[in-house]
C-alpha cells in the first residue's frame, strides 16, 4: 500500500513537470499508470484490515462473555462428578483400629485426601486447612461431616502415628491405612495415584495426588476439588453442594 502511495504522489510531480517539459521537448512522454489497479490493491488491503480488525473484536467479546459465565458459575459446579460414581467394597484400617469400608462410609458426607505422615508440605497444610472448614461448619452440618486422611505409607505409618498426627490437627479428624494392593484399588476408585521409591541414599520418597475427594451419604464419588486447597473455598463448594443435593438424584 505504502508502494502505490509513492506511485501516486511521483506521477503527480510529474504531471506537474509535464507543462514546461512539453514546451522543451514535444517528444516527452509520461510513464502510464494503471490507476484502477492500484485502487483496487489498496481496496483490497483496507478490506483485509478491516476483516482483522473485526476477527480481534469478536474474539474480545466472546472471552469477556466466557468470563462472565465463569465468574457466575454455582461454586463447586465444576468439581461435582456427573453422574456421581458409586464406591464398590474396600477394607482399610482407621487409627482407631476399626475399619473404614463402605458402611463407615454411608450416612454422612467425606472429605479425604490421599497423604502421610512424613509429607513435608501438601498434606500438614490441607490438614490444616481442613481443621478451618471443621471450625466453620455450622454444628448440624459438621455431625454429619467426616474428615479423613488416608495414607499411602503403610511401612512408616502405624495405626498409633496417624492417631496422633491427625489430632494435632483436629481429634476429630480420622486416618487410615492398608496394604499396598487395598490402597492402590480404593485410590484408583476415586481416580488417584500414587507411588513409592526409594533416593540415592536409600530414603522413601512418595508421590501421591493432592486433590481432595468428596464422597457423598450413599457412599458415592461425589466431586473432587483440585489443589491449592483454601478453607473458605472448600466450605462455600462443600456447602453449596450439600445443599443442592437429593438422594434420589444423580
Amino acid at each position: 500500500m505504502l508502494a502505490d502511495i509513492v506511485v501516486l504522489f511521483t506521477h503527480n510531480c510529474l504531471l506537474r513537470q509535464s507543462a514546461s517539459a512539453q514546451k522543451k521537448d514535444a517528444q516527452y512522454k509520461l510513464p502510464a499508470v494503471n490507476y484502477r489497479a492500484i485502487i483496487h490493491r489498496m481496496s483490497k488491503l483496507v478490506k483485509i484490515t478491516l476483516s482483522l480488525i473485526i476477527s480481534i473484536l469478536l474474539i474480545g467479546v466472546a472471552a469477556y462473555f466466557f468470563a462472565q459465565q465463569n465468574t457466575n458459575a454455582t461454586p463447586g459446579s465444576k468439581a461435582r462428578l456427573m453422574p456421581p460414581k458409586p464406591l464398590t467394597a474396600f477394607q482399610l484400617t482407621a487409627h482407631d483400629l476399626k475399619p473404614l469400608n463402605i458402611e463407615r462410609l454411608k450416612g454422612k458426607w467425606t472429605l479425604l485426601f490421599f497423604g502421610y505422615t512424613h509429607c513435608p508440605d501438601v498434606c500438614p497444610t490441607t490438614l490444616t486447612e481442613l481443621a478451618q472448614v471443621s471450625q466453620q461448619l455450622p454444628p448440624d452440618v459438621l455431625s454429619n461431616t467426616q474428615f479423613v486422611l488416608v495414607s499411602v505409607d503403610p511401612q512408616r505409618d502405624s495405626p498409633k502415628s496417624l492417631a496422633e498426627y491427625v489430632s494435632y490437627f483436629d481429634e476429630s479428624f480420622l486416618a487410615a491405612t492398608g496394604s499396598i494392593t487395598a490402597l492402590t484399588a480404593f485410590a484408583r476408585q476415586l481416580d488417584s495415584k500414587f507411588d513409592l521409591e526409594t533416593d540415592p541414599v536409600g530414603e522413601p520418597v512418595v508421590n501421591h495426588s493432592s486433590a481432595m475427594l468428596l464422597i457423598d451419604p450413599q457412599a458415592r464419588y461425589y466431586a473432587r476439588f483440585k489443589a491449592p486447597h483454601y478453607a473458605e473455598e472448600i466450605r462455600t463448594q462443600y456447602l453449596t453442594l450439600r445443599n443442592r443435593y437429593s438422594p434420589t438424584s444423580p
